[in-house]
């Protein structure tokens, strides 16, 4: 509970006639003392005191009440910027948190992703590779299938052609060892045989 400014400055000037008074009596012992000393009159002191506690009243009436209001704002001020600052802090904070979470994701990603291309790429080399095995194989099959029908052929043609040479080269020699005679005799027993067969 605050004081009443009214008796903040009774007190004060209360004070102030208490600790003047004092003096009063202290300056008139000592005048007495010093006869031809000056002395000081009551309203040399009692305006000066009136003066303090006017000062005193002002004070507390009009700048002790705006000092607390300015004061009691600053800190209401004060508070809601720690308060801001403590709030933008902790956004930050977790910002943080968020971006280095998000970059080890992000990394992780990246190594996942080279280790899939990676894995990808072995893949597709092993199946090419196969595929080119496979199909060196089939043409190398079918080049000895096309050899070995071209050996065929030649050999066909060969043997028909020594086929050919050798009726030709045996028909010369029958038809030189053979009488006109034996020809007719060896077509007639032919054509006899061949209903038969």
């Amino acid at each position: 509970m605050t004081p009443h400014p009214a008796r903040i400055a009774a007190a004060l000037s209360g004070v102030a006639f208490v600790a003047t008074s004092p003096l009063l009596a202290a300056e008139e012992a000592h005048d007495a003392h010093h006869e031809g000393a000056h002395v000081a009159s009551v309203t040399e002191l009692v305006f000066p005191a009136i003066n303090f506690a006017l000062f005193a009243v002002i004070i507390v009436k009009y700048v002790l009440p705006a000092l607390r209001e300015y004061l009691r704002r600053r800190a209401e001020d004060v508070t809601a910027t720690i308060t801001k600052a403590d709030a933008a802090l902790a956004d930050a904070e977790a910002l943080m948190a968020s971006t280095r979470t998000r970059a080890q994701a992000v990394a992780a990603e990246r190594a996942s992703i080279c280790d899939d291309l990676v894995t990808t790429a072995t893949r597709h080399a092993e199946r090419l590779r196969a595929q080119a095995e496979e199909a060196g194989k089939r043409r190398l099959a079918d080049a000895a299938l096309v050899a070995e029908q071209e050996r065929r052929r030649a050999l066909g043609e060969v043997r028909a052609e020594v086929a050919a040479l050798a009726t030709e080269l045996a028909e010369s020699r029958l038809r030189g060892a053979l009488s006109a005679d034996d020809q007719r005799a060896f077509v007639e027993e032919f054509l006899e045989e061949a209903p038969r067969r």
